[in-house]
């Protein structure tokens, strides 16, 4: 194997063969140890460091710049990352780090088990996230009526972008005005009126045409500011305090 070369240790991997950590005869002079560091399965060798990650991780390729990782004392970089057959999600190979470079990212990574513990926990809850976001998918509208805290927080770490849901309670809100409006306009009826099944809930429907215009006008008018914060949810505009923060 050529110092300073992963492609000799990769091709082994890549080719299936089995690698020991004894020396196969007494012509190879460079062993090739196999670890298990949390569920990655690492390959260690004097010249190189190939791990094939369960989880993938946001390490990039560089030439100028590169991110230190340390392994077991050493200092690395990263020379490449592939695609790796399952269980494992990405193969990536380190190669020592060159003692005459000094340039390199004030960002340092540390593999070890920690490091995979953690790793691999982010991964489980994105996960979970995932799952839940496609089950609120078809309540996107809705979600924009939620309040404005509530949205950048459990929300955005679903994924859900406060603009954009609220952008689209708002049209919600608005095609529910015209429909109440025609009810209530045109068939004398509304929305309180069939709930309560009373008639003498109808001033209650004018009530709530009114806050619906309000809101969609107060809160149609915050989104056209790109410089906002906090997206108002429906009737946010009402909480004393709210107005003036955003």
């Amino acid at each position: 194997m050529q110092p300073g070369s992963i492609a000799p240790l990769n091709t082994r991997l890549q080719s299936g063969l089995k690698v020991n950590t004894r020396h196969s005869s007494d012509r190879d002079s460079t062993s090739i140890a196999t670890r298990q560091i949390g569920a990655d399965r690492v390959f260690v060798s004097e010249e190189s460091v190939v791990i094939d990650a369960v989880n993938p991780m946001d390490w990039t390729v560089r030439e100028f710049c590169r991110v230190p990782i340390y392994f077991d004392g050493r200092k690395y970089y990263l020379h490449g990352k592939s695609d790796v057959p399952p269980p494992y999600a990405k193969r990536y190979e380190l190669l020592p780090w060159p003692a005459d470079l000094h340039e390199e990212s004030s960002y340092v990574i540390v593999y070890s088990e920690a490091y995979v513990a953690q790793r691999d926990e982010n991964a489980r809850k994105q996960r979970g996230y995932d799952r839940l976001q496609l089950l609120l998918l078809p309540f996107y509208p809705f979600l924009g009526l939620c309040w404005s805290r509530f949205k950048c927080g459990p929300l955005l770490k679903l994924g859900f972008e406060p603009r954009s849901i609220t952008s689209a309670s708002i049209w919600l809100v608005f095609n529910l005005l015209i429909v109440e409006a025609i009810f209530v306009g045109w068939f004398r009826t509304g929305v309180c009126v069939w709930v309560f099944r009373s008639i003498s809930f109808r001033n209650l429907d004018w009530l709530l045409m009114g806050v619906m215009v309000f809101d969609t006008v107060l809160r149609y008018s915050q989104s056209l500011n790109s410089d906002v914060q906090r997206h108002w949810g429906f009737c946010e505009w009402l909480w004393p305090g709210r107005r003036g923060s955003d």
